[in-house]
């Protein structure tokens, strides 16, 4: 059985935009599965691309926040 981390998410639809021409400005926030906050999914596969990864689609909207050590001081 595979480790799981490139099993995790949903693979990102950049066949659906044109990668060179740049994304567009809409906000559609996305997590990848490296837990960073992407702008929307075209952004998601500029960066892929740039740098050589597979990040994937953990989930749409915003990446869950770590638990805070102390809520009340």
């Amino acid at each position: 059985e595979p480790d799981g981390a490139g099993d995790q998410g949903t693979e990102a639809a950049c066949g659906n935009y044109d990668i060179r021409k740049g994304c567009t400005k809409n906000f559609d926030p996305i997590c990848g599965t490296d837990n960073v906050l992407y702008g929307n999914e075209c952004l998601l596969c500029v960066q892929n691309m740039q740098r050589h990864t597979n990040v994937r689609i953990k989930n749409r909207g915003k990446c869950q926040e770590p638990s805070p050590r102390s809520s009340s001081a």
